[in-house]
């Protein structure tokens, strides 16, 4: 749990830093605009009621950027529970997030973004949770989608596949698309981190190619 708590920093420095310039395409999502704005609480009882509002805000808008904060919210939950041993609620609410990130992947199946922000968490969590499958799926369709993104997009997305590889034990694979992005003479050093769970930081390109356009409804 804590590679999910370490994400959470990363993704919301990332966002606010893009959106409060941008807090105009919120108004039909007023919940959803606080969590981006502000993040998700840090204290458990304020969380846990944002997180209610935003799936209620969900329920009533259909809006997909509140469910995914939403199951950001439940995962928040399942470190807390973690972190006080309760490890019965924490994989309650961690089983609840991930049902509901990937439910706002299923009903929203041709949009590239919400399966990119799918990637993006399951990417740089510990292969005993189990995900690193679902990566390789989003992955491997995201990359056939060239025309979407632009290379600096793609080139998290040969990283996150690359994470997946490793974690599902497909050490040969892995190797051979590593070898690949490093060819690549573009490639930023950051994403060599020996830790191979250490997120690389939300940058300008993932915001206002996936953040932002997401938030506004493309």
């Amino acid at each position: 749990m804590a590679q999910i708590r370490k994400y959470y920093c990363l993704f919301w420095v990332g966002v606010v830093c893009a959106v409060i310039a941008n807090t105009a395409y919120a108004m039909t999502a007023p919940e959803a605009d606080k969590v981006i704005q502000h993040g998700l609480p840090e204290q458990p009882e304020a969380l846990a009621e944002t997180t209610q509002a935003l799936f209620q805000e969900f329920e009533k808008t259909k809006n997909v950027t509140s469910l995914i904060f939403y199951s950001y919210g439940m995962l928040r939950q399942a470190n807390h529970f973690s972190v006080v041993n309760d490890f019965i609620h924490a994989s309650e609410y961690a089983k609840t997030g991930f049902f509901y990130l990937d439910e706002a992947v299923d009903s929203h199946e041709d949009n590239s973004r919400i399966r990119y922000l799918r990637a993006r968490i399951d990417a740089y969590l510990p292969a005993v949770i189990g995900r690193c499958v679902v990566t390789l799926d989003d992955t491997e369709r995201l990359l056939k989608e060239k025309n979407v993104f632009d290379i600096d997009i793609l080139k998290h997305i040969e990283y996150m596949r690359y994470k997946a590889l490793v974690n599902c034990n497909q050490p040969q694979q892995a190797e051979l698309l590593m070898e690949k992005i490093k060819a690549k003479t573009s490639v930023d050093a950051n994403f060599f981190d020996p830790n191979l769970h250490a997120e690389p930081e939300w940058d300008m390109n993932e915001v206002t190619q996936i953040v932002i356009p997401l938030f506004k409804g493309e």
